[in-house]
């Protein structure tokens, strides 16, 4: 979604969303990583070879098809660890996981079913209801395996973290940041804590998020979530050098990252009026996604502001051409008409 600030007539445009984030995928440095994901896939293989029967290395394979969107593989993988040992639980657990991911949660209750009467009082086997019932809605359901879960083992950092996600699904922000916090005091590196309470502290205008967003980014240094999150505050809150070097590095990391490249563009633009130095920004975040409407807006309302009327209106007229309903791009035609 995008948002516009009312600050300043003729409005440019921003881009504040950060769920955005979340569901694009992001193509940066293909090549390099294709090349380790191989170097990583044939390490996997010369070591199943290497041991046919054993299951942890079927497992670990199993998550690096995951990590890289190949599914079959996947279960395939996981299916090879259930016929080696039908009671070992990292497997059932991770097979009860790949079902809920994919939507099968009849065909995942059963597998957990079948585990908890093998395993009963298993804190990891209640999580894995919770994070079930969590993907079906049911946020009751949901806490109270998670509290089942710290019963069994009141250390279980993963319990506390999905009491946390429920929480903030039915609108309790109090106890979700009790729950997140609680997660990172028992384990001191669970990054998508960190990240959570990040973001809501973003949205409730304090500071501390700041703290918490270095916390996940101490964990992960290159996480382009925190960092596009992390520069969305400090350039919401006047914070413009900060903002300009944490999107810096993002860009560094994720040359491919077309909101951190526009973002560096609207500071540039709007906040501190170098209309020419915007500009760049704009054309690497079209470079990126020759479809973004809104660059090509902002990239023609600086040309607008340079005087460069005839620039301005090509811009305006491709951002017309991508979204014909684009109102931005259309007002700005009918100023330079004016």
């Amino acid at each position: 979604m995008v948002v516009s600030f009312i600050a300043c007539q003729p409005k440019a445009e921003t881009n504040n969303k950060q769920e955005e984030l979340t569901t694009e995928k992001d193509n940066t440095n293909v090549e390099s990583n294709l090349s380790k994901s191989d170097s990583t896939l044939n390490t996997l293989n010369d070591k199943i070879r290497a041991d046919v029967n054993n299951k942890d290395l079927y497992l670990e394979r199993a998550d690096f098809y995951l990590e890289n969107q190949n599914a079959k593989e996947a279960m395939q993988d996981i299916n090879r660890a259930f016929r080696i040992d039908t009671m070992y639980l990292p497997t059932i657990l991770k097979q009860a996981d790949f079902l809920t991911k994919s939507g099968k949660l009849e065909l995942s209750l059963n597998v957990l079913d079948r585990a908890n009467k093998i395993y009963p009082e298993n804190s990891d086997i209640q999580v894995a209801y919770s994070q079930l019932y969590l993907v079906a809605r049911n946020n009751t359901k949901s806490i109270s395996y998670a509290d089942l879960a710290i019963k069994y083992n009141m250390y279980n950092a993963e319990a506390y973290y999905l009491k946390g996600f429920n929480f903030l699904e039915i609108g309790d922000t109090a106890k979700s940041i009790s729950s997140y916090q609680t997660a990172v005091e028992q384990d001191p590196n669970y990054f998508d804590a960190y990240l959570e309470l990040g973001l809501i502290y973003s949205e409730l205008n304090n500071p501390i998020a700041l703290e918490y967003f270095k916390n996940a980014l101490e964990i992960n240094p290159n996480e382009r979530r925190v960092l596009y999150s992390k520069g969305m505050y400090e350039q919401e809150h006047e914070m413009y050098n900060e903002a300009m070097q944490t999107y810096t590095s993002a860009i560094k990391n994720h040359p491919d990252f077309r909101e951190a490249h526009y973002n560096m563009g609207y500071v540039h633009l709007f906040y501190l009026k170098l209309y020419r130095q915007s500009q760049q920004y704009f054309t690497d975040a079209i470079a990126v996604d020759p479809r973004y409407k809104e660059a090509y807006y902002n990239r023609g309302y600086a040309f607008e502001m340079l005087g460069d009327i005839n620039n301005a209106a090509k811009d305006y007229r491709k951002a017309l051409e991508i979204d014909p309903s684009y109102d931005y791009a259309a007002q700005g035609l009918s100023r330079l008409n004016n």
